[in-house]
């Protein structure tokens, strides 16, 4: 209690401020009062951003603004110039939600693999082939794998009569949905493995194989979405 009160009495007193070698030194934290920065306008997707912007919102001038886009996710319409305190101004701002992402890089049941291909990607030939054996896998199979880094050899046994060869491509080409839906979702390589344990259906996974470079494609394509608006406002990636 006489801690906080010794404390409460120092804050209310003036601070000392002492000149050391020609520069101002204070004995506390000073916050520097400001007048209040203009609020945003928080939208989720890139056509509220456009058409915020077409409609000329608190009489946007084109010439003093441009829009920034910060990552896959996020895009902000950005005044060129700070103000007098060093603020740079953002009047509105997307940023896609995504939901539920899909579990890369880890091993998951047959049901819940083929849901998150259906639900979480855009069609494709790759896409239709990895969900085609995914959902052929079943509880009677037995799985022996012969994996050279490349592809996995499958051979498939049903029961005691049938026995079929099956190549598990190694690296296949997806589209998942990971940024704003108004623009093409970025295609990258996954290695696509399979792993039996006792004789159970096979667990299925992804691993991401691009290093991140559908982060830069999927930037590239917001800022040519958005030039082709014609917005006449300068677009940064």
């Amino acid at each position: 209690m006489l801690k906080e009160a010794i404390e409460k009495i120092l804050g209310l007193s003036v601070p000392t401020i002492n000149v050391i070698d020609g520069l101002a030194y204070t004995d506390r934290p000073l916050t520097a009062v400001v007048e209040p920065a203009l609020s945003k306008v928080s939208l989720l997707t890139l056509t509220g951003l456009v058409d915020l912007v077409k409609a000329g919102t608190d009489n946007l001038i084109a010439d003093g603004w441009l829009l920034h886009v910060g990552s896959h996710l996020s895009v902000s319409l950005v005044k060129k110039q700070t103000d007098k305190h060093g603020r740079r101004v953002v009047l509105a701002a997307a940023t896609c939600e995504d939901g539920q992402p899909f579990g890369f890089g880890k091993f998951m049941d047959r049901e819940e693999f083929v849901i998150g291909l259906l639900s979480r990607f855009v069609q494709s030939p790759d896409l239709q082939e990895v969900v085609k054996m995914a959902s052929a896998l079943t509880a009677s199979q037995v799985v022996l794998a012969e994996d050279d880094g490349v592809s996995q050899r499958t051979t498939v046994k049903q029961g005691v009569t049938l026995k079929e060869n099956v190549t598990v491509k190694g690296r296949v080409s997806l589209m998942p949905y990971r940024t704003f839906r108004e623009v093409g979702q970025p295609a990258s390589e996954f290695v696509f493995r399979l792993r039996s344990r006792d004789g159970s259906v096979p667990e299925c996974a992804l691993f991401e194989a691009d290093g991140g470079k559908w982060k830069l494609d999927a930037v590239l394509t917001i800022k040519a979405w958005l030039e082709a608006q014609n917005l006449n406002i300068p677009v940064i990636a």
